[in-house]
């Protein structure tokens, strides 16, 4: 296992990815990790398979408290690394802990097929978001290079190189202070003005998952209506222009509520995701011993409003994805419901995403505090 003071890299993807390029993502990994030896002198370690325990210990230790200057994050990104929820979990994970540490040069896309929803002024995907504010190395052209080739033996020198310059312009990366108090307006908000920021926002992000719990209900029952019309209309003969009257009719009677749906899914990812950062610092401040007792008393208040808003989340995770699993039948009535489905499955991407961000601070508060904390 890597030592936490030696450069390593953690490669992202999705194995059905590397498997229809006959390898080729695994390979380039391993190609970047030696030519950043040849350069250096020293080993990159790549940390490749997932399925492996070594990648989730030194994930797990790296992420908690030895993510400095020398952990690269290298997501793949393809069409199916958006639909990965691991990879997803991955990139908001990373990106949240070294935003807190003022390191977000380390996060290095490798964008290998074309995604061309990245390229959006404004993505309302923010795993895409992330993706796309960082300065991703372009390779959906080199990928049909031969490996041996010039062309591709340069770019991946120049990609390892790229990662020599970020060690080199990281390694004395200060994190951003967190500081007790704000004392001045035109600064950043301190460590208890953070708090009481998140903790204002926690119950209205319980309440935006049940209220998206209860959307997601109301179009179950709109399309159970709908294939309870469809039944009847057959057996009284009603054929393919019956079939048709109700399928439109159910697109018309959808189109509202998956638009909220929609809202609502973006309006509990951002905010988290935004706010994110700040709450990772709080946590990191709160392990280094740095507070007064005063301030033990309001952090455990504060991890006790994490935790509980992180379980009342996850429960309603578990009612919204059955609810949602009911509605798959929507694409094989018509054609026209495909959009909506595409647009309930993002939306339910996007709070799945939300949940990722609390299941992470929860993680952290029992490192910190202990699982116990409630008691």
């Amino acid at each position: 296992m890597a030592n936490n003071g030696e450069p390593a890299g953690f490669w992202s993807y999705t194995h059905r990815d590397d498997e229809i390029e006959e390898g080729r993502v695994r390979r380039l990994a391993r190609k970047i990790a030696n030519e950043f030896e040849g350069i250096t002198a020293e080993e990159l370690n790549v940390f490749i398979d997932k399925q492996d325990v070594k990648w989730g210990d030194e994930w797990r230790k790296r992420i908690d408290s030895a993510l400095t200057g020398s952990t690269f994050f290298m997501p793949i990104v393809t069409p199916r690394f958006f639909k990965s929820e691991e990879c997803r979990r991955e990139v908001l994970t990373f990106s949240g802990h070294a935003k807190s540490l003022g390191l977000e040069d380390l996060l290095l896309p490798i964008l290998y097929f074309d995604v061309p929803q990245i390229r959006n002024p404004d993505p309302t995907d923010e795993v895409m978001a992330l993706v796309a504010q960082r300065q991703y190395e372009d390779w959906t052209t080199l990928r049909l290079e031969d490996e041996d080739s010039p062309q591709y033996r340069q770019a991946v020198h120049r990609l390892a190189m790229r990662l020599v310059e970020i060690l080199e312009r990281t390694v004395d990366v200060e994190p951003p202070p967190v500081a007790l108090t704000d004392s001045d307006a035109d600064e950043e908000p301190g460590m208890l003005e953070l708090m009481a920021e998140a903790e204002l926002a926690l119950p209205r992000w319980a309440a935006v998952a049940e209220e998206f719990s209860k959307t997601i209900a109301e179009i179950g029952e709109i399309a159970q209506n709908a294939n309870e019309d469809m039944q009847r209309s057959d057996s009284h003969g009603g054929g393919f222009a019956g079939r048709l009257r109700i399928t439109n009719k159910l697109a018309e009677d959808l189109s509202d509520p998956v638009d909220r749906l929609g809202l609502l899914g973006n309006q509990y990812s951002t905010e988290l995701v935004n706010v994110d950062p700040g709450v990772l610092g709080i946590i990191r401040q709160i392990e280094s011993g740095e507070v007064s007792s005063e301030e033990e008393e309001q952090t455990r208040e504060f991890f006790e409003t994490v935790k509980a808003t992180a379980q009342t989340s996850r429960e309603a995770m578990g009612n919204i994805q059955g609810l949602a699993d009911s509605t798959q039948v929507l694409p094989s009535l018509s054609r026209s419901l495909r959009p909506l489905s595409r647009k309930m499955q993002s939306a339910l991407q996007q709070v799945m995403d939300g949940q990722a961000i609390l299941d992470e601070w929860e993680r952290r508060v029992d490192e910190v505090a202990g699982p116990d904390i409630h008691e």
